[in-house]
């Protein structure tokens, strides 16, 4: 009885030996998995390029005198793909929208400073210069 045990014991250890050899084998030759581990594909990660949004919208409740909120909300519309802007009032108290502009901001983007404090946008360029050629 006991040479049965120890002969079964031995021949599972040898099945096991065999077949974790032949498992790595396996693979090379064939191409197919093998092991008792899962291996886990390469991950590829795909950073896209932020989108803008198409349209921004803002409602803010307009302040009088000594900030306090009043009934009405200034909605403003920015149309990021057109350059366009638009504000509204909505009154809340009887739900009224009144339209009170549109303006393209495409040629206000094309200038480089308009009502700009200091440091403006030359003089940083003009500090970056000066701060290459004393580390050059």
């Amino acid at each position: 009885m006991r040479k049965n045990w120890i002969g079964t014991v031995v021949l599972v250890g040898v099945s096991m030996v065999a077949g974790l050899f032949l498992s790595q084998m396996w693979e090379p030759v064939l191409g197919q998995p093998g092991g008792f581990s899962v291996e886990v594909p390469p991950q590829v990660v795909v950073q896209q390029q932020p989108e803008l949004l198409k349209c921004y919208v803002d409602c803010r409740p307009l302040l009088l005198p000594g900030g306090i909120p009043s009934q009405i909300l200034v909605i403003t519309v920015v149309d990021t793909e057109a350059k366009k802007i638009a504000v509204y009032h909505q009154d809340m108290s009887n739900g009224a929208v009144t339209w009170l502009s549109t303006r393209n901001i495409q040629p206000d983007l094309m200038i480089d400073q308009f009502n700009a404090r200091s440091p403006l946008p030359n003089e940083v360029q003009q500090e970056i210069r000066r701060l290459r050629e004393a580390n050059k």
